[in-house]
């Protein structure tokens, strides 16, 4: 039997002004799957402390978070991975990671009901991780940044391809029951 849990240890934020990005922290999300503790997105430097605190509160200390995914490699989803000293990292290949980490793919499978979906268009080795639990959870980082994003259905503010990011999009709202976005808090996807 499939004991999936979700645990949102921050919501991420962003700050804009005039189309301009001023200030952007991830969400950092816990999944805790048949005794694995897997961390996706670590986030920036200034949520290092809420990170911490919220391990601290489920009772789990940064040593025993034995994965890692970064949902991209830039650097307000991958800021604090040093906290994870004994986790293996785990990228898309298309991000070009270096030494230390393993380079994923679509459908990668980490724990029963826990897998690996390639979403791209925010970047090119842009993942998110599709979690089955009581319900369907999709942890998205950019590929779907906020809950805006999804009520206006338009792509993230900064992409490669606009047109991509949407068929991600699409497939992470055609899975999700919730979504953890990159930058906003989780959401539920109405139906």
């Amino acid at each position: 039997m499939m004991t999936n849990r979700i645990e949102l240890l921050c919501a991420g934020r962003i700050r804009k002004e005039g189309g301009m990005v001023l200030e952007a922290h991830s969400s950092s999300t816990l999944i805790l799957s048949d005794g694995l503790n897997i961390v996706v997105d670590t986030g920036s430097r200034e949520l290092r402390g809420a990170i911490v605190d919220s391990l601290g509160r489920i009772g789990i200390e940064p040593e025993e978070v034995g994965i890692v995914v970064n949902t991209h490699l830039h650097h307000d989803h991958c800021a604090n991975n040093d906290l994870f000293r004994e986790a293996e990292l785990m990228a898309h290949a298309a991000e070009g990671p270096g030494r230390g980490y393993r380079r994923v793919e679509e459908g990668t499978e980490i724990s029963p009901g826990v897998r690996i979906v390639h979403t791209p268009g925010h970047s090119r080795g842009s993942i998110s991780v599709f979690v089955e639990a009581e319900l369907r959870y999709a942890v998205c980082g950019d590929a779907l940044p906020t809950r805006d994003n999804y009520l206006k259905w338009v792509p993230p503010g900064l992409n490669y391809d606009s047109s991509l990011a949407l068929e991600s999009m699409k497939r992470i709202v055609e899975f999700a029951d919730f979504v953890v976005p990159g930058h906003d808090a989780p959401f539920r996807i109405d139906r």
